[in-house]
């Protein structure tokens, strides 16, 4: 019987192949947008770099088993609890991705567990899995990968907070990350629901329950969390089901440890039972390994005898990862940074994350925020005079002193009084913005600029400057963002807008002085001033504000000069992740090690 229901079930799928391909035929299949595909690319890109810099593949190629990682498994244990049921151990070769299509589950799943036991790994490999299928099925939600230690406001709904997240990760428009969200074309992964400010972790759990309970509710969605927190939390997440990754039992890390060979590590480990303990999360193991990649039995004796011994074990992590030899790629034959360097500017930028409780870290977005307070007064002043001086400099020289100096002040005061640096990445034309409000917004300006210069200087001087300012204002309007601009190299942000301050200063500096070339010089001239006080406006401020801050924050020692060039140098020494152009601890541990030591000024600048 069941024989021959599979060869039915075969005749079956031959017949619907057959049909599907005659009902196909010419029409093409459905494909994705090219934003979303767009997404797609940025999410991979991030799943396969960080699972790449995992400190578990770290381990595996520091001991050259990089050539058979099927070899050496991780040596993770799980339970399943579903609703009120006791705890179910769950095989060992069952994936994250078969669990998370458990008829039980249907997709909405909670991971949990202790520091260091795997939860991100763990959601990373399940991204992996449903990036395949949203590749494979247009049809099929995109997994995005969200940290919920950026939501704030204990008022603001998960739905607004996921639209800014897109906006600011992905580089998503705010109006597509709403209707994604909306269309429910989004399947969002997010982690650290322990990493939220302890005061707000029950609010957080409400505002979630809240988005899945409303018409925008995901078709699926998994939230990570440490287990100790979640237990402590009186809300619960109103999901199907939740998978317990434990602790590693004595017989795991002796048959991880065998499968390395360093089983003479394990004999030591088991001389030490405080030690044991200790490595019993695999990120710790890892990390271990990597600390003390010689069985040295004294080392680990130091490591027991401290008072702390996690952070006498990330010290001796770090220490080990600086002092490696090797040649580096991001500074070639230059000289590196000293070891007390790299830990300085690190200290300082974990702090800075911690401040802002950021877990990725992007060079476009240092802010005068992170000047001492004194020197923000300074900034402000440097920026001021630096745009003033500029803007009154152009127009001085084509419209005379009067005209500069009054521009210059205006631009002066509005570029010094600015508090965020926000880059201005992406340009693209719109005839759909231009027709809908930019033209008859540029008419009306033109002619009340017209108008008012007509009464004063005559019809055709008013009649030029008044076609000047309406196309300029047209073609600021008609210019937008992307709907998706993705981060793929360091400081790419500020990179953008330094093009793209060019590119519309000539635009509109040459369109404006052919308007009125036919008196000469003087009129392009006047349009040349005109697109660079505009290109400086929009897009060159953006410029001038970033390096006049990193100039300072290097003045002050709290940074190298050539900070793309250190940041891929500290991944190189397995203390970040380099993922496009953001940059991440390698784990919360480290950064939050890090943000603990003393703020110590380093030797010599960069």
């Amino acid at each position: 019987m069941s024989r021959q229901y599979d060869n039915r079930g075969r005749d079956q799928i031959n017949i619907e192949q057959v049909q599907g391909n005659v009902l196909l035929q010419g029409r093409e299949a459905p494909t994705r947008p090219r934003e979303e595909l767009l997404l797609l690319r940025a999410v991979e890109d991030e799943v396969v770099s960080r699972l790449e810099q995992s400190l578990h593949y770290a381990v595996l190629i520091n001991l050259e088993k990089e050539t058979q990682p099927e070899q050496v498994n991780r040596p993770w244990e799980r339970e399943l609890r579903i609703g009120l049921k006791p705890p179910t151990p769950l095989p060992t070769d069952q994936t994250i991705a078969q669990v998370f299509d458990a008829p039980a589950i249907t997709g909405k799943l909670l991971i949990l567990g202790q520091p260091g036991a795997g939860k991100t790994t763990t959601l990373l490999d399940l991204a992996k899995v449903l990036l395949e299928r949203s590749q494979a099925d247009v049809h099929q939600p995109i997994p995005i990968i969200l940290n919920l230690s950026t939501w704030k406001d204990e008022k603001q709904p998960i739905r607004e907070w996921i639209v800014a997240e897109l906006k600011l990760k992905y580089g998503v428009s705010l109006k597509l990350a709403c209707q994604w969200v909306s269309d429910r074309k989004l399947l969002p992964l997010l982690d650290g629901l322990d990493e939220v400010a302890s005061e707000r972790q029950e609010s957080c759990i409400i505002r979630i329950n809240e988005f899945l309970s409303s018409e925008a509710s995901p078709l699926y969605v998994t939230v990570c969390s440490r287990l100790a927190e979640y237990r402590n939390l009186t809300n619960r997440l109103k999901l199907n089901g939740a998978i317990c990754l434990k602790e590693l039992r004595d017989e795991q890390i002796q048959a991880y440890l065998t499968q390395l060979d360093r089983s003479l590590l394990g004999q030591i480990l088991s001389q030490h039972p405080d030690l044991l303990n200790l490595v019993r999360s695999p990120l710790l193991l890892s990390i271990s390994l990597l600390a003390y990649p010689q069985n040295s039995d004294e080392q680990w004796q130091q490591l027991q005898s401290a008072s702390d011994p996690l952070q006498f074990l990330l010290d001796a992590y770090v220490k080990r990862m600086l002092h490696r030899q090797f040649e580096s790629r991001a500074y070639g034959k230059r000289k590196s940074p000293t070891a007390r360097e790299t830990t300085g500017w690190l200290t300082w930028m974990a702090r800075q994350m911690e401040v802002r409780c950021q877990t990725e870290f992007l060079i476009e977005e240092l802010q005068p925020s992170m000047l001492p307070k004194k020197q923000r007064r300074l900034y402000q002043l440097i920026i001021g005079l630096i745009v003033g001086l500029i803007v009154g400099l152009i127009f001085g020289l084509s419209s005379g002193l009067i005209v500069g100096l009054i521009f210059g002040l205006i631009f002066g005061l509005s570029s010094g009084l600015s508090d965020d640096i926000e880059p201005r990445e992406s340009l693209k034309w719109s005839w759909q913005n231009f027709l809908r409000g930019g033209s008859i917004v540029a008419l009306i300006v033109g002619l009340i600029v017209g108008l008012i210069v007509g009464l004063s200087s005559g019809l055709s001087s008013g009649l030029i400057v008044g076609l000047i300012s309406g196309l300029i204002i047209g073609l600021v309007i008609g210019l937008n963002a992307e709907a998706v601009e993705l981060k793929t190299s360091p400081n790419q942000g500020i990179k953008r807008s330094a093009r793209n301050f060019l590119i519309v200063a000539l635009i509109i500096g040459l369109s404006s002085g052919l308007i009125v070339g036919l008196s000469g010089l003087v009129g392009l001239s006047a349009g040349l001033s005109a697109g660079l006080s505009v290109g400086l406006s929009f897009f060159g401020e953006v410029c001038i504000q970033h390096f006049i801050l990193r100039l300072l924050l290097h003045h002050n020692r709290q940074i190298p000069w050539n900070y793309a060039c250190f940041l891929d140098y500290s991944a190189e020494h397995l203390l970040l992740q380099c993922i496009g152009g953001r940059y991440r601890f390698i784990h919360k541990y480290l950064q939050d090690h890090f943000a603990a030591m003393p703020l110590d000024p380093v030797a010599h600048k960069r």
